[in-house]
């Protein structure tokens, strides 16, 4: 079961759906309006989940919800959103992990919250998949950088100027990127 905070502006709504998420065994620390919304709130109440409505007449909710999923790094559910294409793909494209732009029954509530967790789970994968390979594409372009200075200033093959590094850092128990950026650094002194 889920700590989910829900985030709308209308009460009588607001009402309905915190019943059908309490009756379904989640709870719900908070309720917040568009115009009391604080990311440090949501925080505070330390949700798991937030479920939004867009329907709000304000231009700027869907940016908002771009900006709690970004920055909160939690599933979101968008209820009553836009039907347009564009809407839903900046949508989906900050990691929104759910786009309901029709109305809901309480019985959804359950399948949409699940799908929604088990999105967003393999969305946090792929974007740490992601990291981690930029980290090691940019530590090998380093590599072959001191790589390249070493066989210039020893004037040996490649293999032999990694064959150093990679002694190198192991006889100093470091890691080879940390040999490459010394290497680097000593070139640019």
């Amino acid at each position: 079961m889920y700590r989910i905070v829900l985030i709308d502006d209308d009460d009588a709504r607001v009402a309905i759906l915190r019943d059908a998420l309490i009756a379904e065994g989640h709870s719900v620390p908070a309720v917040l309006s568009w115009q009391t919304l604080s990311w440090q709130r949501v925080e505070e109440c330390q949700a798991e989940v937030i479920i939004a409505d867009a329907s709000s007449p304000a231009r700027d909710v869907l940016e908002h919800i771009v900006f709690l999923s970004e920055t909160l790094e939690l599933p979101v559910v968008v209820l009553g959103a836009p039907e347009d294409e564009d809407t839903m793909r900046r949508a989906i494209r900050a990691g929104v992990a759910a786009y309901v732009a029709h109305g809901i029954a309480a019985r959804d509530i359950a399948p949409i919250l699940k799908v929604a967790a088990l999105r967003y789970a393999e969305y946090r994968q792929l974007r740490q998949e992601l990291s981690n390979t930029r980290t090691a594409l940019n530590e090998r372009k380093i590599i072959e950088q001191a790589k390249g200075i070493v066989m210039r200033d020893l004037q040996i093959t490649e293999a032999e100027a990694y064959q150093r590094m990679r002694r190198l850092a192991m006889n100093q128990g470091k890691k080879l990127i940390e040999i490459a950026l010394q290497i680097i650094e000593i070139e640019d002194l």
